[in-house]
């Protein structure tokens, strides 16, 4: 099948990857994720003061701020908030910083699909730049089931997304391993384990849904290695400078 995307010739193929680290002077930690055209930027700041209505005696709160590209926000932005927020709240160790505010501010600055996934994997990227303790890293991955086909598309860009039966969101951990056959019970008990958070839209059987996981869950693995080489090559760039 031929995508609407042009760059692509497979239904299971991601857009390049693109992400820098430490771009705003004034907060703890930043970062730019781009997946193809779409692109979002987030910062952190904290550990801090946090007022005391917002005060946890035994862990750090946890706030986030999602902007659009343009306007206020809106429901959709104040969902992503949540969506969000309740997907890092167990994998940050906030217990560390008891009576602090970690705040995350999520800046859309492109939107050519997939904004969600190219949201979390900002924010992860955000959170290691700012030193936050972290259980494990997560990598985000959106695909849709074409209406027309019925075939599943990684990485869909807005002129696929508007020609989407249903589209899903998966958000993963690393610690699970892979299994090579995607038949594998194994394999599905590691996609379950992994499953931080998953959003779907549309309309779709539970067996389209749990393949659309599989095919998310084995492209996501690019992800997590993205993240992993761009954060060692920060850190790589960082011990040059002092020893310099």
């Amino acid at each position: 099948m031929s995508r609407l995307d042009r760059t692509r010739t497979s239904a299971h193929q991601l857009r390049p990857f693109f992400s820098s680290q430490n771009l705003l002077n004034r907060a703890d930690g930043s970062a730019q994720f781009d997946f193809g055209e779409s692109s979002v930027m987030c910062s952190v700041i904290g550990p801090a003061e946090v007022k005391l209505r917002d005060e946890k005696l035994d862990k750090a709160t946890l706030e986030v701020v999602v902007r659009p590209l343009v306007g206020l926000p809106g429901i959709k932005d104040k969902a992503r908030e949540q969506a969000i927020r309740e997907t890092l709240e167990p994998l940050v160790l906030s217990g560390l910083h008891p009576r602090t505010g970690i705040q995350i501010v999520v800046q859309t600055m492109k939107d050519d699909g997939s904004i969600l996934a190219t949201a979390f994997n900002a924010t992860i990227l955000a959170l290691l730049d700012a030193g936050i303790p972290l259980k494990s890293i997560l990598g985000a991955v959106t695909c849709i089931v074409d209406s027309e086909t019925n075939q599943i598309l990684l990485d869909p860009t807005t002129q696929e997304l508007a020609n989407a039966k249903s589209t899903h969101t998966f958000v993963f951990d690393n610690k699970s391993s892979i299994t090579s056959s995607p038949e594998n019970k194994d394999q599905e008990e590691a996609v379950e384990v992994a499953t931080l958070y998953s959003d779907s839209t549309g309309l779709f059987s539970e067996e389209e849904y749990f393949e659309c996981a599989q095919i998310c869950y084995k492209a996501v693995q690019a992800v997590h290695g993205f993240i992993r080489t761009a954060v060692q090559k920060k850190l790589e760039k960082e011990q040059q400078q002092i020893h310099s």
